[in-house]
């Protein structure tokens, strides 16, 4: 190849063959022979300009598919500069071969490389790298053969092939590899992962909004299975080449069709019931029909004609692009139909490569043009899961004036009802009180007015009767006082009260009490009761007893399993024994008072003999109470 030719070559080459010239040498010259007459002396050989391409026609015939293929022959002389001993070795690169069919390399007639494929999937895609120190000899070059047996009518194409040191060429063999092969299953892969996530959200929220996920992940699968014969390598996927065919270039490609143009109604928000219909029609009938199992049409023979076939919904699709972008007006869509339309001029760019016309040595684009589609969901999943940031923080925001609205309005409530419970609670203790002055107090200076008005001064004793009055008061006052459950508290007021009576009366009082635990249950009207049960007994003793001596004392007692203390009142006066309640006389309610309000807190009382004489009067009180004490309507 002359040095115009290859500066020619290089302008309008990819990086990848820049970087390669600039360190390699080129063999942009070979002889080309028809036939496998390779060792026949009088076969001619043809001079070629690399990249050389054979024309192309559609087979369309299965006699054509099965024919014995078309062998071509190349031959190619290495320089011995090329061949210089390095680190690493030289290397023999081939950027890109395409047929339907089979490869073969030889260095001075050894076999050194050849496809495993066939005629429906081969490692087109993937750069030739070999090793030539083996077959390198110092100082001397090397003819290289390179066999290409292509199916009958469908030609071939062979690139610019170069030889020379492993670390000149490496560069651009793995730049070759990611855009031909690597980085188109990379991209499949990466997207499949993705539409799983997609079909994991759609499975747990079903919901109509939500089908844009179940597309994408049709669309990841149905993507990977279209671009099989890229990521493809020499020892195949083991499927059989009609399956092989059928998933990669029929089910594949018309599945991703027909997922994106769903897509895209999604996302731009168009009905187009009809459309929708036909689609789903032409592309299931073109999938149903070439299916393997029915054995109706010979995939090897019809899949150029299926490729064009796939054109129409293809432009329907871009043209469902363009048609959102006009009517939702957005920026979004417009890029995306911007995108679609670019995949116009792509597509004719690799329909050219497959038909051998254009630069050889360019890659396929196609595998990239999905690309926007994908990274549309990305950027709309994106989008959502943004909005969706807002509405939580914007909920979250609600939520919290919300509940600062719900506790002012609690507080206020609260307040309310504690106003009302401190007005219930006052009224209920004024009730109490006025109960308490009249049924006591009320009710000693009312016996005392009726005797005094018929003239009865005989029968009462008025200063008896007004200190009865006011130690009623009294006792009335001090439950009011707070005694923290501590009824000890409560017998030291009452005896405070009491001790200028009992003095008064004769009576000498020893205090023998001991520490008692809480009563929680202690308020001012169990309290009261307390104290009206112990100032009618300590009065029955001053009035009827005769007794000189009181002993007031207390204890721990359990009673019928039941944890509780006792108050014991001993005298040593005349021995009492209470009447049957049933058998008391008219106005002699004193007994009954204290057993009703004995009753009201739950506890027990009883009198019994003294030891040397007088009478004990027990009462117990429960330690815990399941209710509060009841009112009791003494008279």
């Amino acid at each position: 190849m002359r040095l115009e030719a290859l500066a020619r070559v290089i302008i309008w080459r990819w990086l990848p063959a820049l970087i390669c010239w600039l360190a390699a040498l080129p063999m942009a010259q070979a002889q080309a022979q028809a036939g496998d007459g390779l060792l026949e002396a009088a076969t001619p050989w043809q001079t070629v300009v690399l990249p050389h391409a054979r024309p192309r026609a559609v087979a369309t015939t299965a006699q054509t598919a099965q024919a014995p293929p078309e062998v071509v022959w190349y031959r190619l002389r290495v320089p011995p500069e090329a061949l210089a001993a390095t680190p690493q070795g030289p290397r023999l690169y081939i950027p890109r071969w395409q047929t339907s069919g089979t490869v073969a390399v030889y260095a001075d007639g050894r076999l050194l490389w050849q496809t495993r494929g066939s005629r429906v999937w081969n490692a087109t895609n993937r750069p030739v790298w070999i090793d030539l120190g083996g077959a390198v000899q110092l100082g001397q070059g090397l003819t290289v053969h390179v066999r290409m047996a292509s199916q009958q009518g469908v030609g071939g194409a062979l690139s610019s092939l170069w030889a020379g040191p492993a670390e000149d060429l490496l560069l651009s063999w793995r730049a070759r590899t990611l855009l031909q092969a690597d980085g188109v299953a990379f991209s499949r892969g990466s997207y499949l992962v993705i539409g799983l996530f997609a079909l994991g959200v759609w499975l747990l929220r079903r919901r109509r909004e939500e089908r844009l996920y179940l597309l994408f992940f049709l669309m990841s699968v149905f993507q990977l299975m279209s671009m099989l014969h890229y990521m493809v390598d020499s020892e195949g996927f083991g499927i059989a080449d009609e399956w092989f065919a059928w998933l990669a270039y029929v089910a594949g490609s018309g599945g991703s069709v027909l997922c994106s143009f769903y897509f895209l109604c999604v996302i731009n928000q168009l009905s187009l019931p009809g459309l929708k219909a036909a689609m789903l029609m032409y592309v299931g009938t073109m999938v149903v029909v070439t299916l393997p199992l029915l054995g109706l049409l010979e995939l090897n023979s019809a899949l150029p004609a299926l490729r064009l076939a796939l054109v129409p919904p293809a432009l329907v699709m871009i043209g469902t692009g363009v048609w959102g972008a006009i009517k939702r007006r957005t920026p979004a869509s417009w890029m995306l139909a911007a995108w679609l339309l670019l995949s116009l001029p792509i597509a004719f760019h690799d329909l050219g490569l497959q038909r051998y016309r254009g630069d050889m040595e360019s890659i396929y684009l196609t595998p990239y043009i999905y690309l926007g589609l994908f990274t549309m969901f990305l950027l709309v999943a994106y989008t959502r899961y943004v909005r969706a940031l807002d509405v939580a923080a914007q909920a979250n925001v609600t939520l919290e004036r919300r509940l600062a609205e719900r506790e002012a309005a609690l507080a206020a409530s609260h307040q309310r009802l504690r106003a009302a419970e401190r007005e219930q609670t006052l009224l209920q203790e004024r009730q109490r009180l006025m109960r308490e002055m009249h049924d006591g107090v009320g009710s000693s200076l009312m016996t005392a007015l009726r005797l005094v008005e018929h003239g009865d001064m005989a029968q009462i004793n008025v200063p008896q009767v007004l200190k009865e009055c006011v130690d009623d008061l009294k006792i009335s006052i001090d439950s009011l006082e707070p005694v923290d459950a501590d009824l000890l508290v409560l017998l030291g007021s009452l005896r405070f009260r009491l001790a200028p009576r009992l003095e008064g009366a004769g009576l000498t009082l020893h205090w023998r009490v001991q520490d008692l635990p809480p009563l929680p249950w202690l308020d001012a009207q169990s309290a009261l009761h307390v104290l009206r049960v112990l100032q009618e007994v300590l009065t029955n003793i001053i009035k009827h007893s005769g007794a000189r001596t009181l002993v007031v004392s207390t204890a721990e007692q359990a009673r019928a399993g039941a944890a509780g203390v006792v108050v014991r009142v001993a005298d040593d006066g005349a021995l009492f024994t209470p009447p049957d309640p049933e058998a008391l006389p008219p106005g002699r309610k004193g007994l009954a008072n204290i057993r009703a309000r004995v009753q009201a807190l739950d506890g027990d009382c009883q009198w019994s003999a003294a030891d040397g004489g007088g009478t004990v009067f027990t009462l117990w009180l429960p330690l815990t109470r399941s209710r509060p004490a009841e009112h009791w309507p003494a008279g």
